[in-house]
């Protein structure tokens, strides 16, 4: 199962990120301009995304169906490392703001679209005003946020409806277009962009439905940094014929769910075939609030001290994918702002005695048969859903099927395919589902995705990203208290009221982290993100993926 690394703003897609059998991240490598001398003599070779039967040709970034190239030709204004949160100065050389609405970005100097005409500030107001007029192209909602961008000079200042500090990542990674260019497209929604300009270090060398090339940009404003003169990406056409292929070391690089990696990746050649699975914000477990018992407090702690964690990451997930807290933090976030006194005190580790205890609070009790009834003496019958063909949380949720089973509770695993399975999300027709969380800088992201009020939607409507339904006027306060506040300790006291939230009410129960997969060759280039030096999220990630490409090199 490959993903659209189209980064919506609450990541719809975001799901199948870890899942499937080769669930693919997010990640690529790129390389612009270079002296001869330290340019390499090969293409980088990619394999991270599905093609079939064939790709369609689309360079549009705003497109959820773009081909993943785009990342190489378009850059942000900033670059954030999405695993720390470092900014990276880009297309802008600073911002600051000037008051909790008015955000202000300095466009750099020097910088050429790939024909050589040059980058201003109008260009960056041109992109954000053309996603105003044509919302389909807002992937990352930003209009939602906004009132008004006007450029002055070499200042581009963007004006919000109200406080909204945390929507500065998304303003601040948001690819750029150029204004001759797409001023000219009659539709920008349906235009493919056969001929892209960007000021990144790619262009397009040629398109195949197998297969296409990116060719260093000439005019790149960072050439000294790129050292690959070519990114080719092959078409993945299946689980068996990608595995094979990433066993033959046809990939540089790739973001595949393998199975047993070291057996069937390093060992063939560990001198060059490497891994590397960051760890991202947590797999959970998402039930329907609005219907019974999952709208008791009781019931949701019963799951998580019955589902056996340490089984699910150690069987349903080859042991990739490690057993999470209830914090909903990713790992990297954890140094800054978990809350270790709340983890002390709900550690929710795997106690059928005690989840029994829970159930039987809510007055549940077990029937002659030893299975699980309601105060009427209904039989407890959850539907438990995970898409067709994602064979790792099949996996995880008949382990699930067993935990609940030795509760009395009986567990339906439905495998719809994976646009029913995520329509039923969105409209809250599901009792309970697997769901990716994702994984931003900020923390505040992640909570307002998951707890929001205005992100979710009456039943039968489709919700933004609230797909259990959790509505909670203090959540809310909290989360809106964060948007207006540049206050690092005001930041740290809202987090961690909100990790209370979690842990003692859990709208959603936390898994395990999931795993961003991307493996890597060294034998035609060196440089890549490891876990000693983390400085980008690898597995396709924008805007990552330039930081990345301006680290790598030749191998010698």
């Amino acid at each position: 199962m490959m993903i659209s690394t189209s980064k919506l703003r609450f990541a719809m897609t975001s799901l199948v990120l870890s899942a499937g059998l080769t669930g693919a991240s997010l990640f690529t490598m790129g390389a612009g301009a270079n002296a001869a001398s330290s340019m390499g003599t090969v293409p980088l070779v990619l394999g991270v995304q599905d093609g079939s039967p064939g790709y369609t040709e689309n360079f549009n970034p705003f497109s959820p169906n773009q081909l993943f190239g785009y990342m190489y030709m378009y850059e942000p204004l900033y670059v954030v490392n999405s695993l720390n949160g470092t900014q990276t100065p880009w297309l802008a050389t600073s911002y600051k703001w000037l008051t909790n609405k008015q955000l202000q970005f300095t466009i750099r100097s020097g910088v050429k679209w790939s024909d050589g005409t040059p980058l201003t500030a109008k260009d960056v107001a041109f992109t954000f005003n053309l996603l105003h007029k044509y919302p389909a192209l807002d992937l990352n909602s930003v209009w939602s946020s906004l009132s008004r961008v006007a450029a002055a000079g070499n200042k581009v200042t963007f004006y919000f409806k109200a406080p909204d500090v945390p929507d500065w990542y998304f303003v601040a990674s948001t690819p750029i277009v150029q204004a001759k260019q797409w001023s000219a497209v009659k539709n920008p929604v349906t235009f493919t962009n056969p001929h892209p300009v960007g000021t990144g270090p790619y262009t397009l060398q040629f398109f195949k439905p197998t297969e296409y090339m990116l060719k260093a940009n000439p005019r790149y404003w960072q050439a000294s940094k790129i050292h690959v003169p070519q990114l080719e990406y092959l078409a993945l056409e299946g689980n068996q014929t990608s595995d094979l292929m990433l066993s033959e070391g046809k990939f540089d690089e790739s973001v595949l769910f393998t199975p047993n990696i070291q057996r069937t990746y390093v060992n063939v050649n560990p001198k060059y075939y490497h891994y590397w699975f960051p760890l991202s914000a947590p797999i959970t477990l998402r039930m329907n609030l609005t219907k019974y018992p999952f709208n008791h407090v009781q019931f949701r702690m019963a799951m998580a001290y019955g589902i056996n964690k340490e089984t699910l990451y150690k069987q349903g997930e080859y042991g990739y994918e490690p057993p999470a807290n209830q914090s909903l933090l990713a790992p990297s976030q954890q140094k800054q702002w978990l809350d270790t006194a709340l983890q002390k005190k709900y550690p929710y580790n795997y106690d059928p005695q005690k989840a029994a205890a829970l159930l039987k609070q809510m007055g549940l009790k077990k029937n002659s048969q030893g299975l699980l009834v309601d105060p009427n003496g209904k039989p407890l019958t959850i539907n438990l859903e995970v898409p067709t063909g994602w064979t790792d949380w099949i996996q995880c949720c008949q382990i699930i099927k067993s935990n609940l089973a030795q509760l009395g509770i009986t567990v339906n695993v439905q495998t719809p395919s994976v646009a029913t399975d995520m329509n039923n999300m969105f409209t809250g027709n599901f009792d309970m589902a697997f769901m990716y969380e994702s994984t931003y800088a900020d923390p505040w992201f992640v909570y307002d995705q998951v707890l929001a009020s205005n992100e979710s939607a009456p039943i039968g409507k489709v919700a933004a990203a609230n797909y259990e339904r959790w509505i909670n006027h203090p959540t809310d306060v909290l989360l809106s208290q964060y948007e207006q506040t540049t206050n690092m300790a005001k930041k740290h006291q809202i987090i961690n009221q909100l990790q209370k939230i979690m842990y003692t009410q859990l709208p959603v129960v936390n898994l395990m982290y999931g795993a961003a997969w991307n493996e890597y060759q060294t034998n035609h280039y060196v440089g890549w993100p490891t876990a000693k030096n983390p400085y980008a999220m690898p597995s396709n990630s924008y805007p990552d993926n330039l930081l990345i490409i301006t680290h790598l090199k030749p191998a010698q």
